[in-house]
């Protein structure tokens, strides 16, 4: 028979799954002109934010802009634990830019 110790003494079993549920962060997502917090845990991968952003921003098509944070390109198959994100960060979003001035055709004046 296991001896139980005394509580406070400091040798109390620890549930271990309390060791092994994983930690949850906010994220903030900001674009030119809308925020997207969104909760994950610190191991599921940066797409499924990706992801969120699309649907909560239809006038953007998926795919067309990039992710950065602190400067640094995110990728899909990152993960908040691997970029060391803390709760509450957050990431900007820039949409590809296309078009600008038309083609220059030397001698069209």
């Amino acid at each position: 028979m296991e001896a139980m110790s005394p509580p406070g003494s400091g040798r109390e079993k620890v549930d271990s799954k309390a060791a092994v549920k994983p930690q949850m962060l906010t994220i903030k997502v900001v674009g030119q002109e809308k925020v997207v917090h969104h909760t994950m845990r610190m191991t599921d991968k940066l797409k499924v934010l990706m992801d969120v952003w699309y649907h909560k921003v239809p006038n953007v098509t998926y795919g067309t802009g990039v992710f950065l944070y602190d400067g640094l390109r995110v990728r899909r198959n990152m993960t908040p634990v691997g970029l060391e994100m803390e709760d509450g960060d957050m990431l900007d979003f820039f949409e590809h830019m296309d078009g600008g001035a038309g083609p220059f055709i030397v001698g069209s004046m």
